[in-house]
This record gives structure tokens, sequence and C-alpha cells, in this order.
């Protein structure tokens, strides 16, 4: 359930847009069959009063500042909620009846030129203050662990983005990029060696405090794009590359032990032409150069120097490497 009150103020070069949205939430599941060791029944009920505030000042007809602060939720998805199990070949994911709706504070502002109007150019900073997200690690339950979604804490996130797209004729530039600092503090288990030489627990554990990116949040992402329109000849194509920086893909429950998922670059085209009033002929391609991506560990252990398959890669541990192809779609419309 949710429902909103809004107003809109403006008087010369300003324009304010402000309120405030309250929405409510419920979601719960009931196991017909159940298991043992797990919750039979769980339920979320919450209720989130958000609200926004966005300052708009005209420098002219084609420039505009803009400054906002808003405040938004995550909710867990159904899935993440229920206790399901599935085994795979590295680990058993589980889902989390306990997990947490995630709650974001959010401000940026924004320099806007559209010198034309299919032209644009846009650089903005942004701050965000995340309670509870919801990242994806390696979490003790019992006597397993299990991967599966939590929250491990308070995070921070701020940044820089850059929008730009220029045409000049029928040829055009897409560009943006966006770089995020992000920070978040959990606590790990760190073992080290004990000092007492005549004790018999030669290895000792401690809970310690590390500050780490959050899960899923690449440092740099980056498109660009070449475009070609006409509408005289009724042709639209693209070619589009993406790149995404390193990201850690899974919290791990130990110090420096997390895995990271590698950068990588991804390739993408399409092109349409108009046929008359009703056809339109069309390509799609993704994936051109079919990157591998890898995850790996930001540590090196000697110990496996001699395992079979062991790789080194980014001066880490290589855990896995994935290719997927590329993806080609021809087709003719009708309308």
């Amino acid at each position: 359930a949710a429902g909103y009150l809004q107003g809109k103020l403006t008087g010369g070069k300003f324009e304010l847009l402000a309120g405030a949205r309250v929405e409510h939430t419920n979601q719960g599941y009931h196991l017909d069959h159940v298991v043992q060791g797990l919750q039979n029944e769980g339920n979320q009920e919450y209720t989130d009063l958000l609200p926004s505030v966005n300052l708009k000042y005209k420098l002219n007809g084609k420039t505009n500042l803009r400054a906002s602060y808003y405040e938004a939720i995550n909710r867990p998805s159904f899935f993440e909620i229920v206790p399901y199990r599935v085994v795979n070949e590295d680990f058993t994911e589980a889902g989390n009846p306990a997990l947490k709706h995630t709650v974001a504070h959010n401000a940026d502002i924004r320099y806007e030129l559209f010198p034309k109007p299919s032209e644009q150019l846009m650089v903005g900073a942004f701050y965000k203050k995340i309670m509870n997200p919801i990242e994806f690690g390696m979490v003790l339950q019992g006597q397993g662990s299990f991967y599966m979604p939590t929250n491990f804490g308070n995070a921070t996130n701020y940044g820089l983005e850059l929008d730009y797209t220029k045409y000049i004729y029928n040829f055009g530039i897409k560009v943006n990029y966006t770089y995020t600092n992000s920070s978040i503090t959990t606590s790990k288990l760190f073992y080290y060696n004990n000092p007492d030489a005549g004790a018999t627990d030669h290895v000792l554990v401690k809970n310690v405090d590390q500050v780490r990116r959050l899960a899923g949040q690449a440092a740099h992402v980056a498109n660009l794009t070449l475009l070609y329109k006409s509408a005289g000849k009724g042709v639209d194509a693209q070619l589009s590359l993406a790149y995404t920086g390193d990201r850690l893909y899974a919290v791990s429950r130990y110090v420096d032990n997390d895995i990271w998922e590698s950068g990588f670059v991804q390739l993408d085209a399409s092109a349409e032409k108009q046929l008359g009033r009703r056809f339109v002929v069309f390509a799609k391609a993704a994936n051109l150069l079919n990157t591998p991506v890898k995850d790996y560990v930001k540590r090196i252990n000697p110990a496996n120097s001699k395992a079979p398959d062991y790789g080194i890669f980014k001066n880490g541990t290589m855990t896995r490497s994935d290719v997927y192809g590329q993806t080609i779609m021809i087709g003719l419309r009708f309308k």
C-alpha cells in the first residue's frame, strides 16, 4: 500500500518540487512441508515515510542547475526471505527470513546543458547513506556456512557521473561514466598464531572490523555508444561498448578473503531498417568480444601452488572463469 502528497512551486528561474511518500509492506510465507532446522513461517511488515525535495534553477533556456534529496527503500524479494536451499558446485545457497529492508538517504547536485533537442551534457555528484544494504555472502548458520543475502551493516556511497550526447548530422556519440566510492565496515574472523609457544592451541581466532567496498558495486562504470539515425532512410543503428570495473562478488566470513569479479568489456550492436509502412527488419548482437568473467581472491596461498589447475590472476588466486558466447538475433517486425 502506498500514497503520496506532492507540491510544486515556481518563481522566476526557480522551480521547487517537494513531497512525501508513505509505503507499507507486508510479506511472508508458510511452509506446507516443514523442514527440520528451517523456520516454518515468516512475516515482514513495516511502514516507511519517504520525503523528497528537488530544486531546479534555470540559468538560461538551455542550462539548468539541480539539487535534490530523497529517501528510498529496497525491499527483499519474496524469494530472498524464504528459507530455501540450493546445493551448487562450490557452496550451498540459502534464503534468509531475517533479512531486513534497505533504507537509503540520497543527495545529489547536477549541471545540465541541452544545446539541441537531441543533445545533452550532464555532470553531477552524489552521496548516499545506506542503512542495511542487502549483500550476498558466506554466512554461518547452525553447523553450516551458506551463500545467502544478508545485512552486514550500514554503508556510504559517493561519487561523480558524466553523461554526454552529441549529434553531427545523422551520426551521434553517447558517453557516460560513473565513479563510485562505496564503503562498509563489517566484522570478520581473523586467524593468527598463538604467541604462547607452550599452549595447546597453536592457532587462535578473533573478530576484527574490516572496511571494504559494497558487494556488486564497481568503482568505475563507463559506456561508449556510436549512433546512426536517418528518419528519411528508416535506419536506426548503434554500436555500444560497456566497461564494468572490478566488483566484490561474494563477502567472506574471513579477513581479506572476499571473492571479487574482474572488470570486463562488453561490445553490443543493433540495427533496424524500415521497409514500407508496416515492416521493420532488425538485427541485434550481444557480447561480440566474448570477454571472460573471472572471479578471484586478492591473496595468494603458497600452499596451493602445487594444486592441480591452480591459477594466479591479478596477483591473487583465480577461483572461476566463465565465458558466455555471443548472442545474435535477426527478425522481421510487422505493425
